[in-house]
């Protein structure tokens, strides 16, 4: 065994210099982790050792075992010796396998990937790559010209000669990448069969690992956001190809209908995806009928605005940053495993694939370090109460676009796209040096509850910070309670502390009339209302107040000071939700829990919702209502199925119509959830 650990009291290498190098390699531009394999081989590498070729895939050696394929890293050929790095991990010391130590190397080729199979004195190590392409031509070519142990002879080049391009730079392109480029094997049955068997691996390995972050950091939401990222990479890799294989095909169901389980007419077929190595023909076709509908919640993640980086990823960072863990490499070589093989599913790789490769690998790996730095300023300043969005930085497109995808609440879209319009006009005329109006950015949103004015406030915020109006954007909620003290001079400090926590971003007051007092001034509200005011003028700058409430209410809050008068002159009025949004609600919490609708259900819900809708008055909870209304449902299905048996998941993601409520059975439920869009 040779697993050799060096102690170094010192970097080895240049970092500069051996970028430099490294550049000079072609398979280089293709490796997903090169920051931390940069550093790797600067610190494991000795001064002098030549770098010949690196390769990215999966490791399976002495030390290095992992499961399925085996390891993820890169393998690094040099003059001396080979060398193999984990994923990510820029301190572990490499497995080596020094060349004197080769008897041969042979190698396992299907349509989907290529092994390489190192036989040493001691035993084997095999080193799989997925594809058929030049980059193993070429580790493989550099390997052959230091060694002659090879058990079989080098191609002869093809006539002519690949001339060299922007996507090949180098000069002398061999005969083996001449023979993989230009020539296509057949393949035969037997091929295709292991190859899907390799997929289907693979696509297990795959979803292992996210249940395993299923409920990460108690975020329900967390496997979710992996599967939306998944579902955004496929499509930049298909692109606008539709031209798809069938291998591509199974592979990318294989991996999306066990955690897309709704997308599935039957639920067997998910049960017993994994339970065997193979797929038989008639379980590819089962599994080939539901590519239409998978293609299409593919092309719906993917066919918007370009992604800049992927939710998932960003959240990982953030709690790798606070609890010093390495889950950000994990998850990242996870999901570039996943993009090579949609990618080389069928064994080969065009030119567009390989640069949509190269942009998948930058939009997974290329903010990293922009983050962390951000991070790192901002864990300087004082601690704030914001949510969980707030960490994300998003462009002013993005924010609109998240707006314009809520449920409902037109008027209130058209007065944001408005207010926009008039604060990049405000900021121009500004910088021109010509007059200006005062801009406020308080606002007053009154309507009945339940109808998002949290989650507009929330958005509003960000386009404020968008617009280069508030420094953080973040959202600070409160209400009277948190506000108004039992006792005289404490309201003042407690209001002061809120009012410090939402600087440079937007505090939000609900049902901000209860701060307003109609008995003479004695109560404590007014205190709150004074200090709040001084402030605001004290930093008009560095704020947004929302206050929200009822119409009526509202209307005599903002009345009964001349100072809320002055500074409060936008107003956001929020309406009832109609019965088709209320359903269209409704229908988000069923896919969030993988619940399906039967065609009697849907009707009955909307009959249910029609009958509430007509008798709602101002106090009706609209989103609130529809999560009670959710929340009594599913209770009703699990007394309707506790008894069957046996209990299939098509039987547990169903609907009927015998699970809707009868007129007055939600409203035995308390008022206390929320819900936001």
């Amino acid at each position: 065994m040779f697993f050799p650990r060096f102690c170094y009291s010192k970097i080895v290498l240049d970092i500069s210099d051996l970028q430099k190098i490294l550049e000079t390699i072609w398979n280089w531009q293709f490796v997903s982790f090169r920051n931390a394999l940069l550093q790797a081989i600067a610190k494991w590498v000795d001064e002098g050792e030549n770098i010949l070729d690196l390769l990215e895939g999966f490791y399976k050696g002495d030390s290095v075992r992992g499961v399925g394929s085996g390891t993820a890293g890169v393998l690094c050929l040099t003059n001396r010796r080979l060398l193999f790095f984990l994923s990510g991990d820029t301190y572990s010391a490499p497995e080596v396998i020094p060349l004197a130590n080769l008897l041969a190397v042979r190698q396992k080729r299907t349509t989907a990937f290529t092994q390489l199979v190192f036989q040493k004195r001691e035993g084997e190590s095999v080193f799989t790559v997925g594809g058929r392409n030049f980059s193993v031509s070429s580790f493989m070519e550099q390997l052959r010209s230091l060694s002659d142990f090879f058990d079989t002879p080098p191609v002869k080049p093809a006539e002519p000669h690949q001339e060299p391009s922007r996507e090949n730079p180098s000069a002398q392109v061999t005969g083996a990448e001449a023979a993989s480029v230009q020539a296509i094997p057949i393949r035969t049955a037997d091929d295709k069969r292991k190859n899907v068997s390799f997929l289907l691996q693979e696509a297990r390995n795959l979803n292992r690992l996210l249940l395993e972050y299923e409920r990460f950091n108690n975020e329900p939401t967390f496997l979710l956001r992996l599967i939306d990222d998944l579902l955004y990479i496929a499509y930049a890799c298909l692109g606008y190809d539709y031209q798809v294989s069938e291998e591509t095909k199974l592979f990318l169901l294989m991996c999306f209908l066990p955690l897309k389980q709704q997308l599935a007419k039957d639920r067997t077929l998910i049960v017993n995806l994994f339970k065997y190595d193979t797929l038989s023909d008639h379980r590819k076709g089962e599994l080939l009928e539901h590519w239409k509908v998978l293609s299409n919640e593919i092309y719906k993640k993917g066919g918007n605005k370009p992604r800049t980086y992927l939710k998932s990823l960003r959240y990982v960072v953030a709690y790798d940053e606070k609890n010093g863990t390495n889950h950000f490499d994990r998850l990242a070589a996870a999901f570039f495993t996943f993009a090579q093989l949609v990618v080389k599913a069928d064994g080969t790789v065009t030119k567009a694939q390989a640069r949509r490769l190269l942009k998948v690998r930058t939009l997974i790996y290329g903010e990293k370090r922009a983050i962390e730095e951000q991070q790192a300023e901002e864990s300087e300043s004082a601690p704030l109460v914001v949510t969980k969005e707030e960490e994300e930085e998003e462009t002013l497109d993005e924010v609109m676009e998240k707006i314009n995808r809520l449920i409902g609440m037109e008027k209130v879209k058209e007065q944001i796209a408005t207010f926009i319009n008039v604060i990049k006009i405000h900021k121009e005329r500004e910088r021109r040096g010509l007059p200006v109006t005062p801009l406020t950015l308080h606002a007053v949103f009154y309507g009945p509850p339940g109808t998002g004015k949290t989650t507009i406030a929330r958005y509003l915020g960000k386009v404020y910070r968008c617009l280069g109006l508030l420094k953080k954007g973040h959202l600070v909620e409160t209400d009277r309670a948190g506000l108004v003290a039992g006792y005289v001079g404490q309201t003042a400090i407690r209001t002061d502390e809120v009012f410090r926590k939402a600087l440079d971003g937007v505090l939000f007051i609900d049902e901000a009339y209860s701060l307003s007092s109609k008995d003479s001034g004695k109560d404590f509200g007014q205190e709150a209302i004074e200090t709040l005011l001084k402030r605001m003028e004290d930093h008009r700058d560095r704020i947004a107040v929302i206050v929200a409430g009822y119409p009526e209410e509202m209307r005599e809050f903002i009345e009964s000071n001349p100072g809320l008068r002055t500074r409060f002159n936008r107003f956001f009025y929020f309406d009832h939700y109609t019965p088709g949004e209320l359903l269209k609600i409704f229908e988000v919490f069923m896919e969030n829990a993988r619940f399906t609708l039967t065609p009697g259900a849907r009707k009955a819900l909307l009959a249910y919702i029609n009958r509430k809708c007509e008798q709602r008055d101002r106090t009706f909870g609209n989103g609130r209502f529809v999560r009670n209304l959710f929340e009594r449902v599913v209770e009703k299905q699990a007394n309707r199925i506790a008894e069957t048996s046996p209990l299939t998941d098509e039987i547990l993601c169903t609907i009927t119509a015998w699970d809707i409520p009868e007129l007055g059975e939600v409203d035995e439920m308390g008022p206390e959830h929320f819900i936001e869009q």
